[in-house]
This record gives structure tokens, sequence and C-alpha cells, in this order.
């Protein structure tokens, strides 16, 4: 079974919800949201730790359910908006399949919001380790930080 788990770095940490799945095959972030240091290591057990819970089925919700939905990575990282998040911060999916490992990365476009970015898309062969694949996160969060510091 494919395994999908999002990444969001905002400051100086790393936060990895468990993502929950929906009927129609969407993935929802939801509780616990795992946090670490930036580092391979503790961004590593996070990880394997969001992992271990797979993702829990979900019933489809209401747009009002959904309208009231409190984010669990808003409330684990405290800040006010997604585009708070986008302007300090970046985020990742890895997803594993039978065949492959794919990494998305994220840019900001012009309004501030966080796309997928094309140019960054990593297809790693299956079995990756881990290890290699979170590097290539830290390496890109270390540089979208510091253009945000800048």
């Amino acid at each position: 079974m494919p395994q999908r788990v999002g990444i969001i770095v905002y400051g100086d940490k790393a936060y990895v919800p468990v993502n929950a799945r929906f009927p129609s095959g969407i993935y929802a972030a939801i509780d616990p949201v795992y946090e670490a240091d930036l580092t391979a290591a503790d961004l590593g057990q996070a990880v394997g730790a969001a992992m271990r819970h797979g993702h829990p089925p979900l019933p489809e919700p209401t747009r009002e359910e959904w309208r009231q939905r409190k984010d669990p990575i808003l409330t684990a990282t405290k800040a006010r908006s997604w585009k708070e998040l986008a302007r300090n911060g970046a985020a990742y999916s890895i997803d594993w399949s039978t065949s492959q490992v794919r990494l998305d990365m994220t840019r900001r476009d012009d309004k501030g919001r966080w796309q997928n970015d094309p140019q960054k898309v990593r297809l790693l062969p299956a079995g990756t380790p881990l290890e290699e694949i979170l590097e290539l996160i830290l390496a890109d969060a270390a540089q979208q930080l510091e253009v945000l510091r800048c």
C-alpha cells in the first residue's frame, strides 16, 4: 500500500502530522503532529512515528465540517494562517510506492502561497534510505530559510 508523509518546516522546527485518508483518496493532516529538530536523526524519528499510524480512514466531511475543522498543523506550529506558514517556512511530501519514492518540495507563488515546485521534484528508486531523502529535505529547508532571513 502506498505511504505518504508531509513535513512542514517552520522556524527552526519540522512538523510531521499523521495523514488520514478520505474515501475520495484525499489525504488530510490529523493529530498527532510530531515536532522535530532540523536534524536527520530527529526528523527521521518523527517521520517513523507518523508512518507507524498508517493512514487512518476518515468519513468524507461536509463543507461545513471542513470549514469548521481546526487544522492540526496550525495548532502545532502556533501559526495564525497557512499564509504565515508559507511566508516563514517550507512544505514537503514524500510518497512511497512499490516502484519509486517521490519527493515534492514547495516554492512560494506570486501571492505568497505554497505550490509544488516541478523543478525540485525528486523521483528516487524504491528502497532509497529515509536518511537520504531527509538530507535532501534538510538541504532545501536550509536554503529556503536562509532566503527568508535575508
